[in-house]
């Protein structure tokens, strides 16, 4: 896909943003607290009001604005902890709280998101089930136009750092299917604690952890979205939207690691034999293909939200491919025998592990997708 003058010059900034402030920085693969200062850098240049309209304070800009600025901060800065703390809060703050939000909630809310005073969070997962739909418990009990909120939340990203949590909570039952309610829940609700952050040992470092909801009381003006609706509304289609943007990401991390690749290899003055370098260029042409698929797949999103029938069977083909990547880069680095470095290291060990997180679930979706021929 040929980009635009406007997005191009986007790619430009986050490029020069991220080999400023987050390749220099040795200490991010360590740490389990996303840096203040940093934080404080991406609300300077405006990147957490990307796909929050100019009304609001945004920068503007829509699904690919996101994927070709979240490409550019792995790809400069080489870290994807960095670039998912940010991407989460673009997401949030465009799908959830711009696409769900009254007019009241959008004013009330989306200036502080854009210009980074508050950081979202969605808090679907329950420890020990993850988000499946059947077995989560929170519920919220009306009171009299009051609700209280009862439950645990863990798993979740930016949850140690968040402002305001987006909680998916039972609100009916009947004949054993819940319905969910998503209510805007600030940090400083009372009921409302924070768990111990949780070091997953990857994506460092991008915050996660848990909250505890001990009757924490919101009014019907905190409700986001339609009442009974957030599972399917929101829950499953924040998941494909994160499934599709995520591969701009992984392209991102794939260049950065080719780019440290390269300069190892010159740096050893030899010339890579022939097996080396056919599958150098069979690495990159992939890549480059990959990159036309994620943007195509954010192009979708923001034409058709993720109504689009093969929005699904793109992501699932991104990912394998993504899968792939990584293994033929594991396979250079192998083969000719080089170190590219730590930076390198640890970008290779996040995407992988990003990569094994959702394995499972895309599994059974391709399952389905099967089966589906069948029926």
């Amino acid at each position: 896909m040929v980009l635009t003058d406007e997005l191009n010059s986007l790619r430009e900034l986050v490029l020069r943003f991220a080999g400023e402030y987050v390749a220099p920085r040795t200490d991010l693969h360590q740490r389990m607290s996303f840096p203040e200062d940093l934080q404080n850098e991406l609300a300077r240049k405006n990147l957490y009001g990307i796909g929050v309209p100019v009304a609001y304070r945004g920068m503007g800009g829509g699904w690919l604005h996101m994927a070709v600025a979240g490409q550019a901060l792995v790809e400069s800065g080489y870290n994807l902890g960095v670039a998912l703390s940010w991407f989460m809060h673009v997401l949030i703050s465009r799908f959830v709280f711009f696409g769900f939000g009254a007019d009241r909630q959008k004013i009330a809310h989306l200036p502080s998101l854009a210009t980074g005073v508050c950081t979202p969070c969605l808090a679907i997962s329950e420890p020990g089930v993850g988000g499946h739909p059947a077995r989560l418990v929170t519920s919220a009990r009306e009171e009299g136009g009051v609700y209280r909120i009862i439950g645990e939340k863990a798993y979740l990203t930016n949850g140690p750092i968040a402002d305001l949590y987006v909680v998916l909570a039972i609100t009916s039952e009947q004949d054993g299917r819940k319905s969910y309610t998503a209510f805007i829940v600030p940090s400083g609700t009372p009921g409302l604690k924070r768990t111990e952050p949780l070091d997953m040992g990857f994506l460092r470092p991008c915050p996660h952890g848990g909250i505890v909801l001990d009757g924490c009381e919101v009014g019907e003006e905190n409700i986001l979205g339609l009442k009974g609706h957030a599972y399917p509304d929101m829950a499953i289609a924040f998941r494909r939207i994160e499934d599709a943007m995520m591969m701009a990401l992984f392209v991102g991390g794939a260049r950065a690691q080719l780019s440290r690749i390269a300069d190892a290899l010159r740096a050893g003055g030899e010339q890579p034999d022939r097996g080396t370098a056919s599958l150098l260029g069979e690495t990159v042409s992939t890549i480059d293909s990959l990159e036309v698929l994620a943007y195509e797949a954010a192009n979708l999103l923001d034409q058709y939200r993720i109504d689009h029938p093969e929005l699904l069977s793109m992501t699932l083909f991104m990912r394998q491919t993504a899968v792939t990547v990584q293994e033929r880069i594991s396979e250079i680095v192998r083969i000719s025998g080089i170190d590219p470095g730590q930076p390198c290291k640890a970008l290779a060990h996040d995407i992988d592990s990003s990569l094994r997180i959702a394995a499972n679930v895309a599994g059974i979706t391709r399952e389905k997708l099967g089966r589906s021929l069948l029926s």
